[in-house]
């Protein structure tokens, strides 16, 4: 289905506006299982809600160096800057063609001095708990798109999921919650190698995010479906394929948990 709203294509503009940082920037978020549905997994069907965010983690550690910052090179192109504080130049969040907004993220034990050397003091920068497992899990997808071919970083799919299973609850609304299981069921769905991404989830099962991923599980989808079952199926809207959603859905998350026994 072609994207009418212009957030595919403001995608890969910023991808390009970014390039020459993308090995030091994860892409995290919405957009992750679009990226692995079309040059991961290479699925000519399967296609998740766009979104109108682009979601970006920092590297830990050591970065290139660049001979500008992030701020210096957006600011020179065609973004729009919003300020987050009244009467207070920055911090500033970007938007590119008034729309699609940007969003950079790290861990809260990433040290200021290599945020500031590659991003910038003026943008604004979330930190989070739980956020160097994602960036810790990551691989490169390769992306060939019209005559441009280049490498991006995500996060695996089973580190993926077992985030969002762990941190929708931090979210401060229903509605932002239901898109991050939505984004996990997608996932959790559609990859095409269902024995592979469980492989990968067992993995992390001592890890202790996979226990909070865990309890957050048996919260929202317990008996036959639970709460985080309607809310993800009121973003899928309705599905074709499946005769019972909300039953797919349930047996896909409480899956999750038996990994561990």
């Amino acid at each position: 289905m072609p994207d009418k709203s212009g957030f595919e294509s403001d995608l890969f503009g910023v991808l390009d506006d970014l390039s020459g940082y993308l090995a030091d920037l994860t892409l995290v978020g919405g957009w992750v299982p679009y990226i692995y549905a079309r040059f991961l997994w290479r699925s000519g069907g399967a296609t998740p809600v766009f979104t109108s965010d682009v979601d970006l983690g920092l590297a830990l550690g050591k970065t290139r160096a660049h001979k500008k910052t992030i701020f210096e090179t957006l600011s020179s192109l065609n973004y729009a800057e919003r300020h987050l504080e009244i009467g207070k130049l920055y911090p500033i969040v970007f938007y590119r063609k008034n729309k699609t907004r940007l969003d950079f993220i790290t861990p809260t034990g990433a040290g200021d001095s290599v945020v500031n050397r590659m991003l910038g003091q003026e943008i604004s920068l979330n930190r989070l708990d739980g956020f160097d497992f994602l960036i810790n899990n990551v691989m490169e997808i390769p992306l060939k798109r019209g005559v441009r071919e280049y490498a991006l970083r995500c996060p695996r799919p089973g580190a993926f999921v077992l985030h969002k299973c762990a941190t929708f609850t931090d979210r401060d609304d229903r509605q932002k919650m239901g898109k991050d299981l939505y984004y996990a069921y997608f996932v959790l769905r559609h990859s095409p190698d269902q024995e592979e991404l469980a492989a990968e989830m067992r993995k992390y099962v001592k890890d202790d995010l996979f226990a909070k991923a865990s309890a957050n599980i048996k919260e929202y989808f317990s008996g036959d479906g639970g709460r985080g079952s309607v809310m993800i199926e009121k973003e899928n809207g309705p599905d074709e394929y499946l005769e019972d959603l909300q039953g797919d859905i349930y047996s896909r998350f409480a899956a999750i948990s038996l990994l561990k026994k």
